[in-house]
């Protein structure tokens, strides 16, 4: 810490109330290039200045910038936050200094440099700006989160003036507001064109009601509280920050990461699986028998199959590697028969009688693009009488069913592509122990120890 820089004239309020008022500042040097100031009015307390100039050694020189830093001690007792002692004023100066020097090495590096006080908002950029840089995971939507929970309500705040009752109350607001329904985007048409004015308006969206929903509220609340962290602290670390306080004391909801319980059943997967047309049956049929998500198996291309070893090759996208899928014996035939005698760079899975441009999301002009599977899905379920149901549920599906056949979580994440068992013991953990229980029972050695007991139960009359 940098030591305090004495000043007979303005470091007591007994030496400043001798001083007489004049237009330039009493000033002391605190570094070079730095310095603090003291302005004396004709009436009332006098007030703090920082002053810096990088390059310049003398105080009259150009290119001085100057920042007031708070008012003075000279009638009421410092709080260190509006109202400043010498030593206080010198600290805050010293703060500004620093930030100074963060956006000089920012503009070097062709950052921009936010103007005025630092913000939330700016906090978030900086934030995005290193996650892109570092190749985070679900950029997308954590940029998504950022721009519908934090900005609108936080952005415009000052970060050096955020309290722990505010982000607490913001918290709370979020954890009790309705889901936010996505909205369809005006510039491209639903699957069945129908006409506007024949669908029935949109419904406003209900608050939580029941215990699911109010948990599945602050869960998601949850996770918008991490990103708040995360770019705070990240504002912390590169200093532009002094103080974290305010939000390392929130605490995130308790009790809210309740296991996924929604699977179907195998009879419900031959249920749905009927009722769906030929290529989005193909679709459905691959996430059952292999987990993938969605945009995985868009991605296949006929040469990731290998009969060989019974696997299914699943490139690298959300997830940091790439994963070989051990597949069954119906698993290994329905690839063999959806690859049977194509070109190994063929799409494997297609959409039939649909020919369109590529484009972001899509493996070629034939292949499924984002959101495609949502309508489709949502006949199919109806058709076959299921609840609601989403395609990423069909993963879930998939690792269920191995969990309850008691295979380790360990090689169910290796299945799913999860770098450790984390978020599969979090959604199917509560499936282990009846799994664990029916394999010791099943596999477990005879050993045939002992004698048979000598002691039988008693029999009651009429039992």
């Amino acid at each position: 810490m940098a030591r305090s820089a004495r000043d007979s004239r303005i470091e007591s309020r007994t030496a400043r109330a001798k001083l007489i008022s004049r237009k330039s500042p009493y000033r002391v040097r605190l570094e070079p290039g730095q310095a603090l100031g003291y302005y004396k009015p004709t009436g009332g307390a006098g007030s703090w200045i920082a002053f810096l100039n990088p390059g310049k050694e003398d105080e009259g020189g150009v290119g001085w910038k100057q920042k007031a830093v708070g008012t003075a001690d000279d009638f009421i007792e410092p709080d260190g936050a509006a109202v400043l002692s010498y030593a206080q004023a010198q600290a805050k100066a010293r703060e500004w200094f620093s930030l100074c020097a963060d956006d000089a090495a920012r503009a070097l590096s062709g950052m921009p440099v936010p103007k005025g006080p630092y913000t939330v908002d700016s906090a978030l950029d900086d934030y995005m700006e290193d996650a892109k840089r570092r190749g985070m995971k679900g950029l997308e939507q954590t940029r998504c989160a950022i721009n519908a929970h934090l900005r609108p309500e936080l952005g415009p705040l000052e970060v050096a003036k955020l309290s722990r009752e505010r982000i607490e109350g913001w918290l709370k607001k979020l954890a009790e507001s309705p889901k936010r329904k996505r909205q369809p985007n005006p510039a491209t048409k639903s699957h069945k064109k129908k006409a506007a004015e024949d669908e029935p308006k949109p419904v406003k969206p209900a608050l939580p009601m029941t215990e699911d929903e109010k948990r599945a509220r602050k869960d998601s609340a949850n996770r918008v509280l991490t990103v708040l962290k995360a770019a705070l602290n990240h504002a912390l670390d590169r200093g532009r920050v002094k103080h974290g306080e305010a939000w390392k004391a929130v605490k995130p909801y308790r009790g809210t990461t309740s296991a996924r319980l929604r699977f179907l059943t195998p009879e419900e997967q031959v249920r749905l699986v009927n009722v769906c047309p030929p290529d989005f049956r193909r679709l459905v049929m691959a996430a059952l028998h292999t987990g993938a998500r969605y945009g995985e198996l868009g991605g296949l291309r006929v040469r990731d199959f290998n009969p060989g070893a019974g696997t299914l090759w699943i490139e690298p996208r959300k997830t940091e590697k790439g994963r070989h899928v051990v597949l069954t014996d119906e698993g290994q035939a329905f690839f063999a028969g959806l690859t049977a005698g194509a070109e190994a760079e063929a799409l494997m899975l297609t959409r039939e009688g649909i020919k369109r441009r590529g484009r972001k999301g899509m493996a070629g002009a034939e292949g499924w693009a984002g959101n495609d599977q949502k309508w489709l899905m949502e006949d199919a379920r109806k058709a076959a009488g299921l609840g609601a149901l989403s395609f990423h549920e069909l993963r879930h599906t998939y690792a269920s069913g191995l969990v309850n056949k008691g295979v380790p979580l360990a090689f169910v994440a290796e299945l799913l592509g999860h770098t450790d068992i984390r978020m599969v013991s979090k959604h199917y953990g509560h499936l282990a122990p009846n799994a664990l229980a029916d394999a010791v029972r099943t596999l477990a050695p005879k050993l045939g120890l002992g004698d048979a007991p000598k002691v039988a139960g008693l029999k009651i009359a009429g039992a």
